[in-house]
């Protein structure tokens, strides 16, 4: 493997937006693309993927100003599909996206199953994200896993900010499926700058191009680590002091507005992030899903226990 590439499969910038809370119109990230592309590089990355959540305006604004820069550039996007019928949502990455496949992607977004057969006709390559964030239950876990993982080319097997026990029994559940092999791949899901890296894609590949086939054929390794639960409060409590100062005291980002309503939102929230708001959802967040791993009957060698076993310090971020 000494001469295999490296690649951030899973790199946020602050072109993506959070989801929750429109009225304070925070962004997830707050690490601009000139800065995620630097660092990247600068911890042993040989191509930098960014994967902004439903968009690729922050990897087109990096290209627009470095073009010098493609050749190590991978244009990804971390898209958000639905599951029809269930309310449940899963994340895949996609890379090798251009604005028409963007659009087509947006377009099917409320059916995963369409979205991945889109994928799998356009041959592109793309990743099933984090398999057990989305789920409240052990039973609606499984049922979909069982339906996604067979679909899907490559799982992230190592996400730095999931809780550790993930990897182990992912990779058992992709140990225990039929068919063609599925691919295993690291993605740090940096949504601040000391992250970046922190788990990564090995494969090899001269071009980026070659490098994602490798990664298509199977042909890679998950590489890094989780981080454990005091990364992961300092990455959210990072996030929220960035969003205070650049709303209060900076230059906006992309995507983020001064206006009335989100001032007076970022007022009224201030006392709850004070008092550890973040941490405590944070922590709720996690602990269900550390529960689902753990209790769940994913392979016939691990049956469910009869009871609960405690969260052992492991989280994972909600961003």
């Amino acid at each position: 493997m000494d001469s295999w590439k490296k690649s951030d499969l899973h790199l946020h910038t602050s072109f993506s937006g959070w989801r929750r809370l429109h009225l304070i119109d925070a962004q997830d990230c707050y690490v601009g693309p000139d800065e995620a592309f630097a660092t990247a590089r600068e911890r042993g990355m040989d191509f930098v993927t960014f994967t902004d959540h439903d968009t690729i305006d922050g990897a087109l604004d990096f290209l627009s100003r470095h073009p010098e820069e493609e050749p190590r550039v991978i244009v990804g996007e971390e898209v958000e599909v639905r599951l029809a019928g269930s309310g449940r949502w899963i994340h895949l990455n996609v890379y090798g996206v251009d604005e028409r496949t963007h659009d087509d992607l947006t377009r099917l977004r409320a059916d995963a199953l369409e979205t991945i057969d889109y994928l799998r006709a356009r041959r592109l390559p793309f990743v099933l994200n984090h398999p057990f964030q989305s789920f409240r239950t052990i039973g609606s876990a499984r049922r979909h896993l069982d339906l996604l993982l067979p679909l899907v080319p490559a799982v992230e097997v190592c996400n730095s900010t999931s809780p550790r026990v993930h990897r182990r029994v992912i990779e058992a559940m992709l140990d225990a499926l039929t068919g063609p092999a599925c691919a295993r791949i690291g993605g740090s899901d940096a949504h601040t700058r000391r992250r970046i890296a922190a788990a990564y894609t090995l494969a090899p590949g001269g071009t980026k191009s070659e490098f994602l086939d490798s990664v298509a054929r199977g042909e890679c390794a998950p590489g890094g680590a989780a981080q454990g639960l005091g990364a992961l409060v300092r990455d959210v409590y990072q996030i929220v002091w960035e969003y205070y100062a650049q709303l209060y005291g900076g230059t906006l980002p992309a995507g983020m507005r001064r206006r009335a309503g989100n001032v007076l939102g970022s007022i009224a929230l201030l006392p709850a992030a004070i008092l550890g708001l973040p941490a405590t959802l944070t922590a709720l967040h996690v602990a269900r899903q550390v529960w689902i791993a753990r209790l769940g009957p994913w392979t016939e060698e691990a049956p469910a226990p009869a009871t609960p076993e405690p969260v052992r310090g492991e989280v994972e971020s909600p961003l």
